[in-house]
């Protein structure tokens, strides 16, 4: 995985300085990435953020929509309730 130092970083026995490039392992990349030291680059990133953005939207509808469904469960069941109270 090709990477871009965003902050320095010690690998391979040498600091990156921000804006060098190096190459790293997969999940190496991956926590670098989530810490903030640095970025994919190369042709296959953009293709992965655009696909992390569509699984992130893909899951934010699931959860609205479960949401959705247990909010009109909760209310169907207290209007029954209700109306066997009276």
């Amino acid at each position: 995985m090709k990477m871009r130092s965003l902050k320095p970083v010690y690998f391979n026995g040498v600091v990156q300085v921000e804006g060098s490039e190096f190459e790293t392992l997969e999940q190496h990349g991956r926590e670098l990435i989530k810490k903030g030291y640095a970025e994919q680059i190369g042709d296959d990133a953009e293709a992965k953020a655009k696909d992390e953005a569509e699984a992130k939207a893909k899951a934010d509808a699931e959860a609205k929509e479960k949401a959705e469904a247990e909010a009109k469960a909760k209310a169907d069941a207290e209007a029954k309730a209700k109306a066997k109270t009276k």
